[in-house]
């Protein structure tokens, strides 16, 4: 029988505290818990938002075939399109363009117009072959449209990436991509006005979009979306009267490359936005604590400041103003240029005094100067 006394040798005595301060120390530590998941996801959030700088590089590339684009057109009355693709080579009859159109509806969409559309569905500019194409329009009755009209509306899009129009019907779900694309619906809009002759030139850039992702603050790298967009220009000119081959058409449209040469850009983030968060801001001499009007700290800190700086540094002294029109003083540093022999000696006190007021200034709240001074101990 083992003795009472030894076994008490190895029994735990359990630790009792007040039941208050265990629910004091539990209420802080969820308090600065919280405070921490706060700090953190406000820093998340800030560095999710920072908006990408679009980097150019140098390179372009030289296309031999380019899409052809994507042309939306809407009116308020309604009006049929008939194209013509002008190969020098290859060879397009009009019914084989008209296959890709997409002539209004008899009545007008939910927006209150008529919407036809050209699909490329695989056509392509092609370079000393293929570099021009034609769409025409024809109004049903032109009688009907008012001397106010501003035109046909028409749109352009690169044929190969999803049209911003029916952006519904796209599979990617990233945000920054579609806000991209969405970007583009109004980038090449023109109207198109009664008996004018239109030339669109087309230029097209490449762009690597980033699909960004919550653990790129991690360092990891972002997935990129490969995108194409179109540039233009509209030339106009009015129907000649001696073309009868234009017979009633309301408008012509011809669309031509302006260059082959396509350029490349991508997404890169930026740095500064977050330097600016987590780093320092604003270099000043004081901050919340200094300013405080209890327990004299803000008396003191002036009190500090008056004995350390007698000349303020970056400040004008009232002693600085001149007294009369022939001493003027300089704007920029604030010491008088007066060239007269009898000041010289001041003004190099002066510009002393400030010197050395500056640099007090900068080695006591900005500078490491013992880190200097290791770094020059090294040189030598």
């Amino acid at each position: 029988m083992i003795p009472r006394q030894i076994l008490e040798i190895f029994t735990v005595q359990l630790k009792t505290e007040p039941k208050s301060l265990i629910i004091i120390r539990t209420i802080i530590a969820i308090l600065l818990f919280s405070l921490l998941i706060c700090y953190a996801s406000i820093q998340i959030n800030n560095v999710k938002s920072d908006n990408p700088v679009i980097a150019s590089t140098p390179a372009h590339y030289e296309e031999k075939s380019i899409p052809l684009p994507t042309l939306h057109f809407t009116f308020e009355y309604r009006f049929t399109l008939t194209c013509q693709i002008v190969g020098s080579i290859t060879k397009f009859s009009t019914k084989e363009c008209a296959t890709h159109l997409r002539q209004p509806e008899s009545t007008v969409n939910s927006n209150g117009v008529y919407e036809a559309l050209f699909n490329a569905n695989g056509l392509n500019f092609t370079k000393k072959d293929i570099e021009k194409f034609e769409v025409t329009i024809i109004m049903d009755n032109p009688e009907e449209i008012p001397a106010s009209s501003l035109g046909v509306e028409m749109r352009a899009f690169d044929s190969q990436v999803q049209d911003p129009l029916l952006i519904k019907d796209y599979e990617e779900t990233n945000t920054n991509v579609i806000d991209q694309l969405l970007s583009l619906i109004d980038m090449n809009l023109y109207f198109l006005a009664s008996q004018q002759y239109y030339e669109l030139e087309l230029s097209r850039i490449r762009k690597n979009v980033m699909v960004k992702k919550w653990w790129n603050i991690l360092g990891i790298p972002s997935r990129y979306v490969d995108e194409t967009y179109l540039n233009s220009i509209l030339e106009s000119r009015p129907y000649s009267p001696f073309d009868e081959s234009l017979g009633l058409s309301y408008a012509t449209l011809a669309v031509v490359m302006r260059t082959w040469r396509v350029p490349f850009e991508q997404e890169q983030i930026t740095v500064n936005n977050i330097e600016n968060r987590v780093g320092p801001g604003a270099i000043r001499s004081w901050g919340v604590i200094q300013r405080m009007k209890c327990f004299g700290i803000k008396k003191g800190v002036k009190k500090h400041m008056n004995r350390r700086y007698p000349r303020l540094p970056f400040i004008k002294s009232e002693t600085d103003k001149p007294e009369d029109n022939n001493n003027k003083v300089d704007e920029e540093i604030g010491v008088s240029n007066s060239i007269t022999p009898m000041n010289h000696e001041e003004v190099q006190i002066e510009i002393l005094e400030r010197i050395d007021a500056i640099e007090r200034f900068l080695r006591e709240f900005v500078v490491d100067a013992e880190y200097l001074q290791m770094l020059e101990n090294h040189r030598r």
